[in-house]
């Protein structure tokens, strides 16, 4: 995937001009009438903006072309109406959907010129305002004034976006590819994730009534199996024994079904899905991303939705919104039964235990039912009686904090993926019939800033009390290091060790280029000695100077990079005048002399400070290679052994070795 990605930016970098077409193209057709419903052309934006952070493209040029797309659209639309009037809108298509046309008619009544501007920027209104226009005789020069501004905002409005992620994709990607494989990844499922919510919410607003409708002649039928959808579906019977039996029987049917799907007396083994998945975030390990998993975990931990929880309850009842509390209570309480009966089911041990991997901090692996209801039905209290913008916000938000929960668990391998998604879909179909219950049976209009403003509160500080507390677990074991001579190593087993920096799945990146054969501090003491020094450390504030735009390189501070999951163990810098430097990093390998002495993976690397349209200045990583005898030359004691592609590094003076241990695992120094 990630050779892909890479041939496909080399050929955007020698082609840009097609990519500009085809983003031109997707704006164009996201313009016209009917057909821009169909067309996700912000994406296509979007990835311009990365393109452009990335350097494939120009920021002019994708602006102009995006612009020029939407115009060209709109007026081919404008001209639509023009030519055929009210027979446009008398279309099959639109005669299945009549809401279309009669809001599109109140929105440009009610703005007038104004509405074609507005469009731009409204989804459903985009692709009908501009033919409307038309059709209702609006001039000429006043739709192309409103239009011509209102797209070149709208081009704006997408591709800066784009450009701050593509520039915290190439921060990434100096760290690891690993990271920003992951970065995309996640803000790629977040985006399907809100999309497919809203296509369902959708769908059931608009069918709603013909579901409950049929769910009831079904009752009426077969009164034995359904006379508990009336009482939970008809605002006429009381809903709470229905709800009563439907938790138990939800209980007992998750239950026996994860037993059949993963109980250890049926199942020895993973399935292929969840191991596949395992695998594929095992790839993605890095300690950054490691460090992020953690801290997204604990959202779906009792420190944080437990007192969100609490907190939401006393606000109902503070509001003497006696129903929704009583609701929420029982959202609560059989969630937790849900969680504790699912728990009780012996399933196969998490993958981290299965495959031996490190293990997180967190360990909760069956309170994902608990925590897809509380995060799940409170939108559900709140989204009833209100518009549908602020329903799809709310909904979109809880299904967003749920998924970035599963995928911190899948990443930290604390749960199998099956497990999860099933774990996710019992929380929700319990969240969906008291919302059932709660909304056909006088169902109270809650409001949402009294209810939402405490529970916000307690979640942003039960967060950040959370992610207070420090982490100390590593995602990689100690490295097991084996003993060689001297003249073993100089011989043939430095062929043992890497030739490339490995990141993702084993892929090789950067090639190392050296193999040092000496105790750390002896290092760091002989290489200050002829000029080099640490970087500035990488914190919050650190980071801040990559926004000064006439900064020295010596001012700012050096992104790690990732080999093998480890983050360099030295990392030392040599300026070469203010726009760049030299810097050394070495990484534990799985070597060591008989001695005592550790064997370092290294690479001596030139650095630039790249600047991205005046915004962002950082050290980037060159493709110049530095030959270490020239860069090392002056460094006293130093041996230095040519090999083919490789530098065999050793001291003189031997009396830096280290204390002889038996062979086993060495453990190397963390930095962040």
């Amino acid at each position: 995937m990630i050779a892909a990605l890479q041939q496909s930016l080399a050929w955007i970098h020698l082609h840009p001009h097609w990519a500009l077409l085809l983003l031109l193209l997707a704006a164009l057709l996201d313009s016209v009438f009917l057909i821009g419903a169909f067309v996700p052309a912000g994406v296509a934006l979007f990835a311009a903006g990365a393109l452009v952070a990335l350097g494939s493209l120009e920021l002019w040029e994708a602006i102009l072309a995006a612009a020029l797309g939407a115009i060209a659209g709109d007026v081919f639309s404008f001209w639509l109406g023009r030519r055929y009037g009210e027979r446009l809108f008398a279309w099959r298509p639109l005669r299945r959907h009549p809401e279309l046309v009669l809001n599109g008619r109140r929105f440009f009544q009610r703005h007038g010129a104004w509405s074609v501007a507005l469009a731009r920027f409204l989804g459903p209104m985009r692709a009908i305002v501009p033919a409307l226009a038309g059709a209702s005789g609006l001039r000429t020069p006043a739709f192309l004034l409103a239009d011509i501004g209102s797209a070149t905002a709208w081009a704006f409005a997408f591709v800066l976006p784009g450009v701050a992620f593509g520039a915290s994709l190439g921060l990434a990607a100096e760290v690891a590819g690993r990271l920003a494989l992951l970065l995309l990844g996640v803000i790629i499922a977040l985006i399907l994730t809100v999309w497919i919510t809203l296509l369902i919410g959708r769908a059931a607003q608009r069918h709603a009534s013909a579901w409950i409708g049929a769910w009831l002649d079904w009752s009426q039928r077969h009164r034995r199996l359904g006379k508990f959808g009336p009482a939970l579906a008809d605002p006429a019977q009381p809903e709470t024994p229905a709800l009563a039996l439907l938790a138990v029987l939800l209980l007992l049917i998750s239950g026996i079904g994860l037993w059949l799907w993963a109980g250890t007396a049926l199942h020895t083994y993973p399935w292929a899905f969840d191991a596949a998945v395992f695998q594929s975030m095992r790839d993605l390990h890095s300690p950054w991303g490691w460090a992020l998993a953690q801290r997204l975990d604990q959202i779906g931990q009792w420190i944080v939705y437990g007192p969100v929880a609490l907190v939401t309850f006393a606000g109902l009842l503070g509001l003497r919104q006696k129903r929704a509390a009583a609701h929420w209570a029982a959202a609560i309480c059989f969630g937790a039964a849900l969680s504790v009966g699912l728990h009780a089911v012996p399933t196969l041990p998490p993958p981290h235990v299965y495959f031996g991997t490190p293990a997180p901090s967190a360990q909760h692996t069956r309170d994902l039912v608990l925590v897809t209801v509380i995060y799940s039905f409170l939108p559900v209290l709140l989204a009833t009686g209100r518009s549908a913008l602020l329903r799809r916000l709310l909904y979109a938000s809880a299904m967003s904090i749920i998924l970035l929960v599963v995928l911190a668990r899948l990443y930290t391998g604390t749960q199998w993926a099956s497990i999860a998604l099933f774990s996710v879909l019992v929380g929700a179909v319990w969240s969906a019939m008291l919302g059932l219950g709660y909304r056909r049976h006088q169902p109270q209009r809650l409001p949402v800033r009294r209810v939402l403003a405490p529970s916000l509160i307690a979640f942003i500080a039960s967060v950040a009390f959370a992610w207070a507390t420090p982490h100390a677990v590593a995602p990689n074991p100690p490295l097991t290091v084996h003993r060689v001579g001297a003249a073993e190593w100089m011989a043939t087993a430095w062929q043992e060790l890497p030739r490339h920096r490995i990141d993702i799945a084993g892929r090789n990146q950067q090639a190392l280029t050296l193999q040092w054969a000496a105790d750390l501090t002896h290092i760091k003491a002989a290489l200050a000695a002829t000029g080099w020094e640490p970087p500035p450390p990488l914190s919050g504030s650190a980071a801040l100077r990559w926004l000064g735009r006439s900064l020295p390189i010596a001012e700012l501070p050096i992104l790690p990079q990732v080999h093998a999951g480890h983050h360099p163990v030295l990392s030392l810098r040599r300026i070469v005048d203010e726009e760049q430097a030299e810097l050394i990093r070495l990484w534990p390998s799985t070597l060591a002399l008989d001695d005592g002495r550790p064997i370092w993976l290294g690479t001596i690397t030139r650095i630039q400070a790249r600047t991205m349209y005046r915004v962002l200045r950082y050290p980037a990583t060159t493709l110049l290679a530095v030959d270490p005898a020239v860069a090392l030359a002056d460094v006293a004691g130093l041996q230095i052994a040519p090999r083919p592609n490789v530098w065999l590094l050793s001291f003189a003076d031997t009396s830096d070795a280290t204390a002889a241990a038996p062979p086993g695992r060495l453990q190397t120094p963390t930095h962040d």
